[in-house]
């Protein structure tokens, strides 16, 4: 939890974005429950969070692409919404992001 906290803090103070309306860094129902199963949450190394159209995405980040895997990108539903790939063409989706992602959990 400590870690968590110090975690949104960082964030927050290195954020090159002011807004008005903060990002909602709780994490879903679904997500926790990934981190919380050993067996979904093996190789997960962080949850990056990122709001689209006033939607938030969630980044499960297990460091895959660097071994041209692929990573997910989710929805507050766990729903897969986009993908990111080491050595493949990227899905069109992959557009509607920029570098600015927020780290909401850590390993």
């Amino acid at each position: 939890m400590k870690k968590l906290i110090i975690l949104l803090i960082t964030f927050t103070l290195n954020s090159c974005i002011k807004s008005d309306n903060p990002i909602d860094t709780t994490l879903p129902d679904c997500i926790e429950h990934i981190i919380g199963d050993s067996n979904l949450s093996n190789g997960l190394k962080t949850v990056r969070i990122q709001e689209v159209d006033n939607e938030l995405h969630y980044w499960l980040n297990t460091d895959n692409t660097h071994f041209d895997g692929v990573e997910y990108i989710v929805n507050s539903k766990c729903d897969t919404i986009c993908s990111f790939c080491g050595e493949c063409l990227p899905p069109a989706c992959t557009k509607n992001y920029n570098r600015r992602w927020g780290v909401i959990w850590e390993k």
